[in-house]
């Protein structure tokens, strides 16, 4: 487990069941580094929920608030992947989960029941490609005036 660090986020992740009717226990949590261009990701860490559904506190890295000051300062948010798993349920991945400095986060993941004797397939919470960007060049937005 990472230790704190001055740059650093908490992440919780609640895991209910769809619509968030009942908190899923011991679900299997994972949360790992965004995929690099060959896919390969770190696993960070790897835990299970409580009988309320929740994730103990997990502390994640992420760059400088400084970063976010100027558009050429660098990315100002990490980016995970949550994989949420659970018997009877359909497994449940979240792409592209950012995280900022000193910003704590709740990750809400609704499992969907299985029906009897199917198998369980992966679901995405959220769409592959680049995160968005947080940040207008403002030397763009003058050009245009």
């Amino acid at each position: 487990m990472p230790n704190p660090t001055k740059d650093s986020a908490v992440l919780r992740v609640v895991v209910t069941t769809a619509l968030g009717a009942l908190p899923v226990a011991d679900a299997s949590v994972t949360v790992s580094t965004a995929a690099d261009e060959t896919g390969a990701r770190d696993l960070i860490y790897s835990v299970r929920t409580d009988a309320g559904g929740m994730t103990p506190p997990m502390t994640l890295p992420t760059p400088p608030r400084s970063n976010s000051m100027t558009p050429d300062g660098g990315l100002p948010y990490a980016v995970y992947t949550v994989e949420v798993t659970h018997p009877g349920y359909t497994p449940v991945t979240a792409l592209h989960v950012t995280m900022f400095s000193g910003v704590p986060a709740v990750l809400p993941v609704p499992l969907t029941p299985l029906p009897e004797n199917q198998s369980p397939t992966q679901s995405d919470l959220t769409a592959t490609g680049e995160p968005q960007v947080l940040y207008h060049d403002q030397t763009d937005l003058n050009a245009e005036e």
